[in-house]
């Protein structure tokens, strides 16, 4: 029986945005965690370092997959079968889930996704949901974003530690703001965007779950309990941590300034982002939903924006050790250039999708106008996924990051 350490490891590949949730989530719930990279997951990390869990946060399962590699995938489940706990937020969790449609997954849980036909595409924000942990059941609100849906298989049991019942205060299907869509106009609403739109769908469904594979554990949660001032889902975080410390994650606001690092291009490429936000705003294509988090139109890549901005700023608000700073003195230049040219080519690409929304509707696939396409695709890559300038922007941020934070688990710097 392996004895693990009381250090969580958080696996940085593909997470971003998602990946700071977590970081940040940790370090003021004061666990002791350190970020590992699937190259060193391959090389037998989970081994030598004995983590009492596996945390994966939020983003692409299928591109966690690739950066993982059968080799990095086998040594998870060797970490789990030993005794160890893998625990997976959204597209974490779904990468646990039974290998489907080409995609190699880690087979920790034989459920898989529900068919897109079947679940709500494309909702999020906070959902009444009852909780079982243990001791008497009660309702939280826990927020989800964008996730799939479980689709259980009856070969392998789990225990379902919370259920969906009904939208809360914020929850969003698709971009259409719930409270103010009548019951009565749920079915036009859905024939103009062609998907499922109803949370009623939702209720009842599992969204955090609870397993065995071999000796060791899994807890597999589509709501996002990292998520910033969100206190009954943090709550939930540390119980199933077994972190005794019962803290609220702070609010994080993008929109505050006291920055850390004095570098002047993430200083420029922060201000280019602000702007082009602050443009779709104007052309009523983007909104802030919280002080972290935008709302866009259904069609408009607000995500990316969102995600850039936010490692900006992380990046501006985290000192900056000589490796990280040697680091961008080599890649800042290219990086703000790209930064620059991507703002205004979004800036007409934006404006030019205001245009087409006002004939036919685009959706998260594809843009109603091929040539938009065509811009949308340069500009972000192909969906599901990333890529383009955005692509490139991001991979730099994210090298950036991870010698920023990696020297400082367990308390990156905070205004």
């Amino acid at each position: 029986m392996r004895t693990p350490s009381s250090t969580l490891a958080v696996l940085w590949d593909e997470s971003h945005l998602w990946g700071l949730l977590l970081h940040r989530a940790l370090s003021a719930l004061e666990a002791s965690f350190t970020l590992v990279r699937a190259n060193e997951v391959r090389s037998g990390l989970l081994r030598s370092l004995r983590p009492s869990a596996l945390m994966v946060p939020g983003g692409w399962a299928r591109l966690k997959s690739e950066a993982l590699g059968e080799e990095g995938r086998q040594e998870i489940r060797d970490f789990v079968e030993s005794g160890g706990t893998y625990f997976g937020f959204c597209g974490g969790a779904g990468l646990a889930l039974g290998s489907e449609g080409g995609t190699p997954c880690l087979d920790l849980c034989s459920w898989s996704r529900k068919a897109a036909s079947r679940r709500l595409p494309n909702f999020s924000g906070h959902l009444r949901c009852t909780v079982c942990d243990g001791g008497p059941d009660y309702e939280a609100d826990l927020p989800v974003w964008w996730p799939s849906q479980f689709e259980p298989d009856g070969a392998q049991p789990l225990e379902v530690v919370a259920r969906y019942e009904g939208p809360g205060r914020d929850f969003w299907s698709a971009d259409l703001e719930w409270s103010g869509v009548a019951a009565g106009e749920v079915g036009q609403w859905e024939e103009l965007y062609g998907i499922n739109l109803n949370p009623e769908r939702l209720r009842g469904e599992p969204c955090v779950v609870r397993g065995r594979f071999g000796r060791g554990a899994f807890v597999l949660s589509y709501a996002h309990l990292e998520t910033p001032d969100s206190p009954q889902a943090n709550a939930l975080l540390c119980r199933l941590l077994g972190l005794e410390r019962g803290a609220t994650v702070p609010a994080w606001d993008l929109r505050l300034e006291a920055p850390q690092w004095a570098d002047r291009a993430l200083a420029d490429m922060q201000a280019e982002l602000a702007g082009l936000i602050a443009f779709g705003q104007g052309h009523f294509l983007l909104s802030w939903r919280a002080p972290w988090l935008l709302g866009w139109r259904r069609g408009v890549p607000g995500s990316p924006l969102n995600f850039l901005l936010a490692m900006v700023w992380q990046a501006r608000h985290t000192t900056a050790p000589s490796e990280a700073q040697a680091l961008w003195e080599a890649r800042s230049g290219p990086t703000l250039s790209l930064c620059r040219e991507f703002c205004r080519r979004t800036r007409q690409y934006l404006l030019e999708e205001r245009r087409i929304l006002a004939i036919s509707p685009s959706s998260p696939e594809a843009s109603a106008s091929p040539s938009l396409q065509r811009s949308k695709q340069e500009l972000f890559g192909k969906f599901p996924g990333y890529g383009g300038l955005y692509g490139e922007i991001l991979q730099a941020l994210d090298g950036l990051l991870w010698l920023q934070l990696k020297p400082r688990d367990g308390g990156p710097d905070r205004p």
